[in-house]
């Protein structure tokens, strides 16, 4: 009797046997969640251009933004096979996508998988030159002793930047006023030249530029270790925000895809972010590899969901 049930097993397994071993043997497909030309935009097509080195087939990039990257999630899940011909970016911001908007017609997090991160940017706390303190303990102390008299900046509530922000509110029990700001970073930079907010989470390449003119002062920063370019700014977990992050590029598949198939790509994205070009290209954009498995990128992913959706029940933000 087990020998029949193991052969049936085995039956079963050969046709996805079979495609992974035959994997790919035709043109893959990079939907980026993000407009043309976007560092973020960017950062897919330069690991592509190497990925399809590795698989030796073409990896082409099609750019369809909007609504969080729910657009190309949608088109994976609904209307795609999970074979590995389609792959979907995402950034960490993706997480917190069934916090922030409600009604989802898929579920980001468990309809589409993670093969690789690839990469990784750092994102700092800073504060105005003039701010009467100089490490993340002293501004604590400082609004505490002033609460409601500060206030810091968030380019949309949906964000990476914005959830760092409210877990450092509500694990301090601080009263920070949040401005949001349109556009990206750019005018919530002036208003923290002008001592019009106080804190604000930047990009590194934000932070170094906005240093070096003198404007801004780092806090802490994000990263299992200090950057090169602040060694005097301790990483989030130095300065006791451990569940503090900072930005990553994914690469995602449909779930159901065979695992063969995704350690297939994992392999390719790990050779791509070794090679020279990307490596010039991340340096540039102070944008660091990352080499991780698929099985810790699950794990990573599943971690991180958890953290967002904790910050976001403690700080009563709900879907809208």
């Amino acid at each position: 009797m087990w020998k029949t049930l193991l052969a049936a097993a085995l039956c079963a397994q050969m046709p996805f046997t079979a495609q992974a071993q035959e994997y790919p043997s035709r043109q893959i497909t990079l939907m980026v969640h993000l407009a043309a030309g976007t560092v973020s935009d960017l950062v897919f097509r330069a690991v592509g251009a190497q990925m399809a080195k590795a698989l030796r087939v073409p990896v082409i990039v099609e750019n369809r933004p909007g609504a969080g990257g729910m657009i190309v999630y949608e088109q994976v899940v609904k209307n795609l096979p999970a074979d590995g011909y389609v792959l979907a970016s995402s950034t960490n911001s993706s997480l917190s996508l069934p916090i922030f908007v409600k009604d989802l017609r898929i579920d980001p997090v468990k309809d589409i998988l993670p093969v690789a991160i690839m990469a990784e940017g750092a994102l700092s706390i800073t504060s105005p030159v003039a701010a009467p303190w100089s490490s993340m303990g002293e501004m604590v102390a400082y609004a505490k002793a002033n609460p409601g008299k500060l206030n810091w900046g968030t380019s949309g509530a949906a964000s990476v930047a914005n959830l760092n922000m409210e877990a450092v509110v509500m694990r301090d029990g601080l009263k920070i006023t949040n401005i949001p700001y349109q556009g990206g970073n750019n005018m919530a930079r002036l208003a923290l030249y002008a001592n019009d907010i106080q804190l604000l989470v930047q990009t590194e390449a934000e932070t170094v530029q906005d240093t070096r003119s003198g404007k801004v002062k780092a806090l802490a920063i994000s990263g299992d270790r200090r950057r090169p370019a602040f060694p005097n700014v301790p990483t989030f977990a130095e300065a006791g925000y451990a569940q503090l992050v900072g930005v990553w590029w994914a690469l995602n598949v449909k779930a159901g895809t065979p695992r063969p198939i995704m350690d297939r790509l994992n392999a390719a994205a790990t050779f791509a972010v070794q090679q020279p070009e990307v490596k010039d290209f991340f340096d540039k954009n102070g944008i660091y590899a990352v080499e991780m498995s698929v099985d810790a990128a699950l794990k990573k992913v599943d971690e991180v969901g958890r953290s967002y959706a904790d910050i976001a029940a403690k700080a009563g933000i709900k879907p809208q």
